[in-house]
């Protein structure tokens, strides 16, 4: 039988090395990846050599934790479970990544907004946030906005066309109904001004 190949692991390889080049990769050493999993955690640690990543997950999300722990062999790497609404995080980041987690928001039995203002919080001195354009639960004029408030500035965006598609069922939360196909990501990659977080 034919092996069938990951397109998802280079689609957002592609996608998370065009965001990074306005950065200096040298100068980035500590990394939090809030809402992690494999792909996320394993192109951090490709792209930053000398970067610590601090890979957090949901608690009691095994099935993140167990991927990231038996197929990531680095001491580079450290899982941490914790609700990012509900944790204070008081390390100093040279660099977030939000990768498809904003969208993940409802599973958790929470909000958007909430999530995202708490992820902004983190003490980053840069973020890279990519999730599903066509996600109805994500909203990327508001986030555009807070950010424009908020004292940050969008160095990078980019809308990127996902050559396979994931379609999620309908399902209706609330206000939402989650019926879409994943056709495309939107990516940003954002600077926090003034002084360093």
């Amino acid at each position: 039988m034919e092996k069938l190949f990951d397109t998802s692991k280079i689609v957002h390889d592609k996608i998370v090395r065009t965001m990074i080049k306005p950065l200096k990769k040298e100068e980035i050493l500590k990394i939090i990846d809030a809402g992690s999993g494999k792909v996320s955690a394993s192109i951090l640690l490709k792209y930053f050599p000398k970067a610590h990543v601090d890979a957090v997950i949901f608690p009691g999300d095994n099935r993140k934790k167990n991927l990231i722990e038996n197929s990531i062999d680095s001491d580079r790497i450290e899982t941490m479970e914790a609700d990012i609404c509900t944790t204070t995080f008081r390390k100093q980041y040279d660099l977030c990544l939000i990768h498809l987690s904003l969208g993940e928001a409802l599973h958790f039995n929470n909000s958007f907004e909430n999530l995202f203002h708490h992820i902004m919080d983190i003490k980053a001195d840069y973020f890279v946030l990519i999730d599903v354009w066509e996600d109805p639960c994500v909203h990327f004029r508001y986030i555009e906005q807070y950010l424009k408030e908020k004292g940050f500035k969008i160095i990078k965006k980019k809308k990127f066309r996902n050559p396979n598609p994931e379609h999620y069922p309908k399902f209706k939360y609330d206000k939402y109904k989650l019926e879409y196909d994943s056709k495309h990501f939107m990516a940003y990659t954002i600077k926090r001004l003034g002084e360093k977080a």
